[in-house]
């Protein structure tokens, strides 16, 4: 623990430590507040199918020699990806979770062939499949989309806060409203793609569809409105985060495999005090009926 101290110290070295931290916690917090909707919508899988997809892209960006820009250049690619998605699901060309695997599996396998022809290919694909190793990878371009990625998902709910609402639960309803809701559809998937290629290089493309899911999941446990879920959703990631990333240090493991560790505990634990709660609920009933 001393040693940490004497690192955090540095100004160098806690300069790199801050901004890995605002990166991961704007990326948790958008992929929280977007997978409240995906998972109300039963599109979480679609949040899982880009992130494989964000895996093809960056090695595609990596065959043509990218460089720093690996991101930007993954970003389009997932994007498009989103949106073919979400048009196979809607046209009916295939079924949501067909599409889903079909595209998934086939990034994936792209992927890996692309990285099998590149010098050096074994550390970046374990780098694009489980996060990198190392927060100096970090870079203050990385820090800048993660700012923006925030403050766009911050104004997106806040500006169309009534339509998000209505289009999240009632399709039928919202179209009769004359809300366009494949144009909200389109900037939900397009917001997730962004986030799924921002988050990869910390969390990993593996992992990252659990910073979607977890945190909304267990907001849904603890709130009964629509705006509790999300205060809670992107509280629980962010902190959730931190606490991942202070494990991650202290113990020199990965910081996706123990940013989601933290999220599922955090979710067993929600699950099993509500049980408790709901069995506790049920034995006063049947106590006041005797």
């Amino acid at each position: 623990m001393k040693m940490i101290f004497e690192l955090l110290s540095d100004p160098v070295i806690s300069r790199i430590i801050v901004r890995a931290l605002i990166v991961g916690a704007a990326v948790s917090l958008s992929a929280s507040v977007l997978g409240v909707t995906m998972v109300l919508r039963r599109m979480s899988m679609i949040g899982d199918g880009l992130a494989h997809a964000g895996f093809g892209a960056l090695a595609a960006a990596t065959l043509c020699g990218a460089g720093d820009l690996k991101t930007e250049v993954s970003i389009p690619i997932v994007m498009a990806t989103a949106l073919l998605l979400m048009w196979l699901s809607e046209s009916g060309a295939l079924g949501g979770d067909a599409a889903v695997a079909v595209i998934s599996t086939g990034m994936m396998t792209a992927g890996v062939l692309i990285f099998s022809f590149t010098t050096g290919y074994t550390a970046d694909m374990c780098s694009s499949l489980f996060g990198s190793a190392s927060i100096l990878t970090i870079t203050d371009r990385d820090l800048w989309l993660s700012l923006l990625l925030a403050a766009a998902v911050a104004a997106f709910f806040l500006l169309f806060y009534a339509k998000i609402f209505s289009v999240t639960f009632d399709d039928v309803f919202s179209f009769a409203s004359g809300i366009n809701v494949w144009a909200y559809k389109l900037a939900v998937a397009a917001l997730v793609a962004v986030t799924v290629v921002v988050g990869m290089k910390m969390i990993g493309s593996l992992m990252i569809s659990a910073l979607v899911v977890f945190p909304a999941l267990t907001a849904m446990r603890l709130c009964r409105s629509f705006a509790g879920v999300l205060a809670v959703s992107g509280t629980v990631s962010v902190l959730g985060f931190l606490v991942g990333f202070a494990v991650s240090c202290v113990l020199s493991l990965p910081v996706g495999a123990s940013v989601v560790a933290v999220d599922l505990v955090i979710f067993a634990v929600v699950c099993a005090i509500s049980a408790l709660r709901t069995a506790h609920k049920k034995r006063l009933a049947r106590n006041a009926a005797v």
